[in-house]
């Protein structure tokens, strides 16, 4: 269970290939939290062109949550060796720069946001996906149960059916943004089965299995949701160029074939069928 007595706390510890924070927006109200130290310059272009405060200062909260956990886990450096940038889905992932091999690689991410709170998380392992959600609990949703509650559904007996609709609700918000989807996707058409308290499995439309942890921040549900990947770093920004000499060498080679080429001798037209 998450301490409400901190502004910024590591949520769902354990031995999973993910890393999640949950922060306070209030901690951004420290010094040292100037813009111009943790966003890339491309991100300080998407900041400033955000319509309100109340959205710019949401926006930043997931970055530096997101930036600073990598900085502690010893992904990156510093924050500028590290942007977040959106996919064709227009999910988030994280581009870092990588010293050792000189290039760029991608890493699934997520973010939500409520109230005054922000979840971020990421995967330690390349490729896979994941998703996350920071839902507020209301009796509201005990109404609407029909819209986004599956016959599939199972979840553990407790007396709290509210509590219940929350954690469904969140869940099911966390599978659509690791998928990709959206509400498009028909929350009736995903399944949540409760295996003990804190862990789930969800399933999609076509019945593939997700793995799913939960838990409880006073009157707010923290939901993730992930897909393991086991696939190479993709490099989003290419190769970094060749050395000068390499150019070099590789640009009298080709020379020289074109030469060779043009110095061969014409062959002979073809002769006709009999």
């Amino acid at each position: 269970m998450p301490d409400p007595s901190r502004q910024i706390q590591t949520v769902f510890p354990g031995d999973g290939p993910f890393r999640a924070v949950l922060w306070s927006q209030s901690a951004l109200d420290a010094p040292g939290f100037d813009p111009a130290d943790w966003l890339t310059d491309d991100e300080r272009r998407e900041h400033d062109a955000l319509g309100s405060d109340k959205r710019r200062r949401e926006w930043f909260a997931a970055r530096v949550a997101l930036k600073d956990l990598l900085v502690r886990d010893r992904v990156v450096r510093r924050p500028s060796d590290v942007s977040v940038r959106k996919d064709a889905r227009g999910c988030p992932r994280l581009v870092i720069w990588e010293p050792d091999t000189g290039r760029y690689a991608e890493r699934a991410c997520s973010i939500s946001h409520s109230g005054p709170f922000v979840l971020v998380a990421y995967l330690r392992r390349r490729g896979g996906r994941i998703g996350v959600d920071l839902e507020r609990r209301t009796w509201r949703l005990a109404y609407l149960r029909r819209k986004f509650v599956s016959p599939a559904d199972a979840m553990l007996e407790k007396d709290d059916s509210s509590g219940d609709g929350t954690i469904l609700w969140s869940f099911k918000e966390s599978l659509s943004k690791l998928l990709g989807t959206g509400w498009a996707c028909g929350f009736r058409n995903l399944s949540c089965r409760e295996l003990r308290p804190g862990q789930c499995e969800m399933r999609d439309a076509d019945e593939r299995p997700y793995p799913g942890r939960y838990a409880w921040f006073g009157h707010y549900a923290l939901t993730l949701v992930y897909e393991e990947g086991a696939e190479e770093s993709r490099f989003v920004l290419g190769p970094p160029p060749r050395p000068l000499f390499q150019r070099l060498a590789r640009a009298w080679r080709l020379r020289r074939l074109r030469a060779a080429r043009r110095r061969a001798p014409d062959l002979p037209p073809p002769s006709p069928a009999e």
